[in-house]
């Protein structure tokens, strides 16, 4: 009933408590697909170690990027739903069986995730960002089922085979990010509903890649607003704002004191953690702008 995909590239971190995750849920999936990027590392002897225990099938994206990935994964099973696990995430428990539940008692569902707890080993004011920020509180507070979202990430969701079929499958134009955004618009245009419940599986953060993802993340800003425009604007008013603060160096304090307001209604964080965490917010923020900037100048990739 149940296929799982997982992507691995160098993820010899994570890989090891992902699969004892997969192993130990209620529902033993049918087959998970690993679609590995080109490692390097120790990954793929990781995963042959658990082969024994496992139905694990390794298949290679030809660096194409997480949609081709993604893509390769979902067409290589043939059960009625197919979950996208991250390597770096350990599923709840329980959380297969419950999707299931919902997805069979439901047929207008076409996808269902579960909500993320990051954890970080690490020590530092990055690693703090990556348990801590603002998007965490929010992706938290989103009522569960039956209450719908515009957007599911891929990170530890359950789709309907059926759905994404009817979709097309992901899009490999979205190879840097926002794959899970582009399904997730396409699902709904098909009449599809997305939700969450409350169960949170374990994302196993690290401080080191924040900027490279999240100027990554910024790049993939002009590809999701070009190909769904009444979905995901580009040109929001904090895009925009942040754009020209580039350029008049006061709106920089202006909107480091408007994530400061929002940090401090967080009452589980020292003063200290609230006035450091607003600084790498106003960060994270610019790195993203800086991305989407550099991709609408510099690489123009987005234009097909």
């Amino acid at each position: 009933m149940l296929s799982v995909v997982v992507l691995t590239k160098n993820s010899e971190r994570t890989i090891e408590r992902c699969l004892k995750g997969l192993m130990e849920s209620s529902i033993k999936p049918k087959t998970i697909i690993i679609v590995d990027g080109g490692s390097t590392d120790r990954t793929l002897d990781i995963v042959r170690k658990y082969s024994s225990v496992l139905n694990i099938k390794v298949l290679q994206d030809r660096g194409g990027g997480l949609a081709i990935a993604r893509d390769i994964g979902w067409r290589s099973t043939n059960t009625k739903y197919v979950a996208m696990i991250d390597s770096d995430v350990v599923v709840n428990r329980d959380f297969f069986n419950r999707a299931i539940e919902l997805l069979e008692k439901d047929s207008t569902l076409g996808a269902i995730g579960a909500k993320l707890k990051p954890i970080c080993e690490e020590k530092g004011i990055l690693s703090k960002f990556q348990e801590k920020n603002l998007a965490i509180h929010l992706h938290w507070n989103e009522p569960p089922y039956p209450s719908t979202v515009p957007a599911v990430h891929t990170a530890c969701t359950v789709f309907r085979r059926k759905a994404i079929e009817e979709a097309g499958g992901f899009d490999p134009y979205f190879r840097l990010a926002k794959e899970d955004s582009d399904i997730s618009f396409k699902l709904r245009k098909r009449g599809y509903k997305l939700s969450y419940i409350d169960l949170f599986s374990l994302h196993m953060e690290t401080g080191k890649r924040f900027w490279s993802i999240n100027f990554r993340y910024g790049r993939s800003y002009p590809y999701i607003s070009r190909k769904h425009p009444d979905e995901s604007k580009l040109w929001t008013k904090k895009n925009v704002i942040l754009t020209i603060s580039f350029f008049i160096i006061p709106l920089q304090l202006i909107i480091f004191i408007h994530y400061l307001r929002r940090y401090y209604k967080l009452k589980d964080l020292r003063i200290s953690e609230r006035i450091l965490l607003a600084v790498v917010e106003t960060l994270r923020q610019y790195v993203r702008t800086a991305g989407m900037l550099y991709e609408l100048i510099v690489k123009r990739e987005y234009k097909r």
